[in-house]
């Protein structure tokens, strides 16, 4: 009898601790919508999102106050997987303001899907994966 109310108060913490846990996930809950339309990821220190509009490309960073972060100084690459699979690399550069950006000059199907490296100014890197809808 103590085995199974142990065993029904173990899965009743389970059940509880388990939104916590997903919420707890690296890069995907944010307490904010993201302001450009497209999906946050959290890259080291900063929140990056990425847009893809038409064949534009754009990272804008932010950091951990969700202030704007100037980009002039960091790089930015994103390996994407092009129509039939083939993997094409997006260069981002600064654009002004906190935005990195770069043309996809390739056919894409259905949601891009992209791995984005982020090197900061000190030349730290750090690596988020993205998978969204894009007006193209």
């Amino acid at each position: 009898m103590a085995t199974l109310r142990n065993m029904v108060l173990a899965a009743g913490l389970v059940a509880l601790a388990f939104p916590a846990l997903v919420a707890a996930a690296p890069g995907d809950d944010h307490s904010h919508a993201p302001p450009n339309g497209g999906q946050l990821k959290q890259i080291g220190a900063y929140e990056a999102e990425l847009v893809v509009k038409g064949s534009e490309m754009t990272l804008h960073l932010v950091d951990e106050q969700e202030r704007k972060v100037d980009a002039a100084k960091f790089s930015a690459s994103a390996v994407v997987l092009a129509k039939g699979n083939e993997q094409r690399t997006v260069d981002l550069t600064p654009s002004g303001d906190n935005r990195l950006s770069g043309k996809i000059d390739f056919p894409v199907e259905g949601k891009i899907r992209a791995t984005v490296t982020l090197k900061t100014p000190a030349g730290a890197a750090g690596k988020g994966r993205y998978s969204l809808d894009a007006s193209r």
